[in-house]
């Protein structure tokens, strides 16, 4: 939203610098089958023969570092609190990663040595998560196959073993979502904020499939380069995203399964849903006011509302609703939120409210963007929830999507009533 230069720009008060935006992944459950996919003996087996197979190709062998010794890996795993998958261990008991190679051995990912593990730099993930780039838009996606990785940005039980210094990695996944294998592979970093890719069930996967690619001649020779085809997934697919002008339940199914983050305007009917029942983020936008009863079924977290009158009382049915944005022109109705378990982050500054004083009641509550006059009437109130972010426009927002603000970010200090 641009602003005059004798405009108060909007002003972003961090109350709590502690707080940062709930983790989903922390609210599934583990494996009912936590048993590792990974064979260390074929692991290696897999490895020395895929050595042999680049080295043919190549016409030379590139020298690797020495074994790992035991005491090493013992002293990485008693800092990590985990052990590693057999697997994984296996192969560093034949070398400490793959030093300078100029093929990495992980489908272009260096293999770390062992004194690297666990030291990553994370800022990557503390910029994605400060407050100035709305997190609480940001959703965090289930990844195919679904439930097999826990839908968190980065946890302590991914073990990142290879990178490919763009600021993404390889990780060995001891912390499975219900549906997943302790030591399965997949891919985390700055292009996966919104989930992480799923890649193989475990390491000695990743290096039959590698192997594969080459005995089918899957690969382009460039010079001292080999780049491997073996199909691995990537980024997650566009099959997870909708967007259209005037849904219908046809078009709508057109987009697959799984379907996960929808933005939709001129909504006339909200059938649609219908077809997008994983839906998690959604976008909705009407110059009327569309039924929204289909909305109480569909696990939707964030949701972001752009109609003439929004009725809450279907969304708030939704359990799951973690994060609601609501622009209208008539007075909109808190009071269905009231029974909402997970909201946390509300965003009224484009919206007339006809009951603000309800924002009192929402104890879970902890993000609130809001004009400078509804903070003003909020702020001479008693019992306000605990929170810990406050944005507070000057004026009422014109809204475009998609929806970001150039925010003033004040730190440690909440807002006045005159803010």
């Amino acid at each position: 939203m641009a602003t005059s230069s004798r405009q108060k720009p909007p002003s972003l008060y961090v109350i709590d610098e502690d707080f940062v935006p709930p983790d989903r992944g922390d609210e599934q459950e583990g494996p009912a089958y936590a048993v590792h996919a990974g064979d260390p003996d074929e692991a290696v087996r897999l490895f020395h023969h895929y050595r042999r197979l680049m080295a043919q190709i190549l016409g030379y062998e590139e020298d690797l570092p020495e074994p790992a010794r035991e005491e090493d890996l013992a002293a990485v795993e008693e800092k990590l609190g985990v052990v590693l998958p057999p697997d994984l261990r296996a192969l560093y008991g034949i070398a400490d990663g793959d030093g300078d190679l100029v093929n990495p051995l992980f489908d272009r990912h260096e293999w770390l040595p062992l004194s690297e593990i666990g030291e990553q730099d994370d800022e990557w993930l503390d910029i994605a998560q400060e407050w100035q780039y709305e997190p609480w838009r940001q959703t965090v996606f289930d990844n195919e196959p679904p439930n097999t990785v826990r839908r968190s940005p980065l946890r302590q039980g991914w073990i990142r073993f290879a990178f490919d210094t763009g600021g993404n990695w390889l990780a060995v996944d001891l912390d499975p979502g219900p549906n997943g294998r302790p030591g399965q592979v997949i891919k985390v970093g700055v292009d996966y904020t919104n989930g992480p890719t799923y890649v193989t069930d475990s390491v000695t996967t990743f290096l039959r499939r590698l192997v594969e690619a080459l005995e089918r001649g899957d690969y382009r020779h460039h010079d001292r380069s080999l780049w491997i085809d073996a199909d691995l997934p990537d980024l997650p697919g566009e099959h997870s995203t909708y967007s259209d002008r005037r849904p219908s339940l046809a078009q709508a199914m057109q987009a697959g399964p799984h379907v996960q983050e929808v933005r939709v305007v001129e909504v006339e009917n909200c059938a649609f849903l219908a077809a997008v029942p994983d839906v998690c983020s959604l976008a909705l936008s009407s110059k009327g006011s569309p039924d929204l009863t289909p909305l109480g079924g569909r696990p939707v977290e964030y949701l972001e509302l752009d109609v003439e009158s929004p009725d809450l009382t279907a969304p708030a049915r939704n359990r799951e609703l973690r994060s609601l944005s609501v622009t209208c022109a008539r007075p909109v109705v808190l009071a269905p939120l009231r029974t909402v378990p997970n909201l946390w982050a509300l965003d009224i500054a484009a919206a007339s409210v006809a009951d603000i004083t309800t924002v009192t009641e929402l104890k879970g509550l902890r993000y609130l963007e809001v004009t400078q006059d509804q903070w003003r009437e909020l702020s001479e109130l008693d019992d306000l929830p605990p929170l810990a972010v406050v944005g507070i426009h000057p004026r009422r927002p014109e809204r475009e999507w998609p929806l970001s603000t150039d925010w003033v970010t004040v730190h440690d200090e909440p807002p006045s009533s005159t803010a």
